[in-house]
């Protein structure tokens, strides 16, 4: 059966493309024929986070991919409805919806990133979490492990559970290599807990990049476990 996940995150730099390059690299080493999809990318003319995907994922995107893999690049690095504005465009979700039917019949399962956080606006009238409210995907929530976490994932748990979007788990990534673990090892356990979502694991800091897959695997395990219940 065909399944798309969408990876959210509680802000902007929190490690969802990361997240989504490891996953896809497992799908792949797994027999599975995985698909990546952005629809909106600020900060270039061209997506950087697409890039760095299929840096980590050992895969190959066409230019001509571009789209509908990524409807959207802006320039700007900001919010998709300034970085439009600015570009004298507007995003049109109905634009989004017809590249994501194209990349979902491309593979067996799609990986679908976000943009920054939950309620980043898609323009002037559109939040990120009504479009994914309107698709209905599963979604798995990237937060940082450390202080201040807490507050940040509860309140985007309550944004897509207000919207009835089902959420698949919440994993926690390290920011860098000085994490306090009494505080990391809690902030999963509450944010399970309180928020009442699967705590699927955390992805430690890694100075050496090669070992961020063995390190993941166990993680990824679980998400593509829970995206086949």
């Amino acid at each position: 059966m065909k399944q798309t996940l969408f990876v959210t995150a509680t802000d902007t730099g929190v490690g969802k493309t990361l997240v989504c390059g490891l996953l896809l690299r497992l799908l792949k080493e797994q027999g599975v024929v995985a698909g990546y999809q952005k629809w909106v990318s600020t900060g270039g003319a061209t997506s950087a986070d697409m890039e760095t995907v299929a840096g980590l994922a050992e895969m190959v995107f066409l230019p001509e991919e571009l789209e509908w893999r990524v409807p959207y690049c802006f320039a700007l690095p900001a919010s998709p409805h300034l970085a439009a504005e600015l570009a004298g465009r507007a995003v049109d979700p109905e634009r989004i919806m017809a590249a994501m039917r194209i990349a979902r019949a491309a593979c067996e399962v799609l990986v679908v990133e976000g943009v920054g956080g939950a309620l980043v606006p898609l323009n002037r009238e559109l939040l990120l979490a009504d479009l994914m409210a309107r698709v209905g995907l599963p979604t798995l929530i990237v937060a940082r492990s450390g202080l201040g976490t807490l507050n940040h994932t509860l309140l985007t748990i309550e944004a897509l559970r207000a919207r009835r979007i089902p959420i698949l788990g919440v994993m926690l990534t390290d920011s860098g290599p000085q994490e306090e673990e009494r505080i990391a090892a809690d902030n999963l356990r509450t944010i399970a807990a309180l928020g009442q979502v699967p705590g699927l694991g955390r992805l430690p800091w890694c100075e050496d990049a090669v070992e961020l897959p063995r390190h993941f695997a166990p993680i990824g395990e679980k998400i593509l476990s829970r995206l086949s219940e």
